[in-house]
C-alpha cells in the first residue's frame, strides 16, 4: 500500500525563492545607481520616488514566488497570471518609451527581468505535469491514492481488459493488456470493476501512454462510492495485517 508520489519541483522552489528576493534586489540596484545614494534622506527618499507601477510589478514578483512555493494547480495557475501581468507591465512601459532616458543598467535589468519572467512562465505552464496532481481539485487536496490492484474492463469502442496500478475515490491508473486503439481524441470511457460488486463508472481520460490509462471518475453514485470506500478499507486492513 502506498500513495503515489509526484516528482518534487526542486528547480521551481529555487526559482520561487529568487522571485521572493528579486524585488529587494531590484530596489537595491536601482538605489545604488540613483541620485539618492549619497543623500541624507537616503533610501526613504528613493522609496518615495518609486512609481506605483514599479511597486505593482515588484509586488507581483513577490506574490509569484510565494504562490510557486505551493505545488498545486490553483496556486501555479495564479502564479502564471501574475507573471503575465508583470511581463505586460514591463513590455508596455518599455514600448511606451518610459525608459528611453535611462542608463544601460536599467535597460539590462529590465531585459533580464522580461527574459526570466517569460522563461518561468513557459516552465510553469508546459512542464507542470510531472509535478502537479491533475486529479486535485482547485480548492481542496486530491483524494489519497493507493497502489491496489484489481481487474477492470474498460469500455470504449471495444472492451479492454486491464488491472489497476493505483486507485482512489476520485480516479484510477489502469494498465491495459493491449493497446487502446483509436485512443486519440478519446475523452470518456466506462470502467467496470468485477471485484467491486461489478461497479460501473463513467470516467474522463486524463492521459493515455504506453498502455497506461489515467482516469478521473465523473459519475460515481453515492452507492458506488460507499462500495469503493468499503473495498479500499478492506484492502488497507489486509495490507496492515500482512505487515503486522
Amino acid at each position: 500500500m502506498g500513495e503515489e508520489q509526484l516528482k518534487r519541483p526542486t528547480g521551481m522552489y529555487l526559482m520561487a525563492i529568487l522571485f521572493i528576493l528579486a524585488p529587494l534586489g531590484n530596489l537595491l540596484i536601482s538605489f545604488v545607481s540613483s541620485e539618492y545614494v549619497n543623500s541624507q534622506s537616503g533610501f526613504v527618499s528613493f522609496a518615495q520616488s518609486v512609481s506605483n507601477l514599479d511597486w505593482m510589478w515588484l509586488g507581483l514578483l513577490l506574490l509569484t514566488g510565494v504562490l510557486l512555493l505551493r505545488a498545486h494547480k490553483a496556486t501555479w495557475t495564479l502564479a502564471i497570471g501574475t507573471l503575465m501581468l508583470v511581463l505586460f507591465i514591463n513590455l508596455y512601459r518599455w514600448g511606451n518609451g518610459e525608459f528611453s532616458d535611462s542608463g544601460l543598467l536599467v535597460h539590462g535589468q529590465l531585459f533580464m527581468s522580461c527574459l526570466i519572467t517569460a522563461f518561468v512562465l513557459l516552465l510553469a505552464f508546459y512542464f507542470r505535469f510531472p509535478y502537479l496532481d491533475r486529479r486535485a481539485q482547485w480548492l481542496f487536496p486530491a483524494a489519497s491514492r493507493y497502489e491496489f490492484r484489481t481487474p477492470v474492463n474498460v469500455v470504449a469502442q471495444d472492451i479492454f481488459d486491464g488491472v489497476t496500478e493505483s486507485i482512489s475515490l476520485s480516479g484510477a491508473r489502469v494498465r491495459l493488456q493491449r493497446d487502446l486503439e483509436g485512443s486519440q481524441g478519446l475523452r470518456f470511457v466506462d470502467v467496470i470493476f468485477p471485484d467491486i460488486r461489478n461497479m460501473k463508472v463513467k470516467s474522463r481520460v486524463v492521459e493515455y501512454r504506453d498502455n497506461v490509462l489515467r482516469l478521473k471518475f465523473k459519475e460515481l453514485t453515492e452507492r458506488d462510492r460507499v462500495y469503493l470506500q468499503e473495498w479500499l478499507r478492506s484492502q488497507i486492513e489486509t495490507a496492515t495485517e500482512k505487515l503486522s
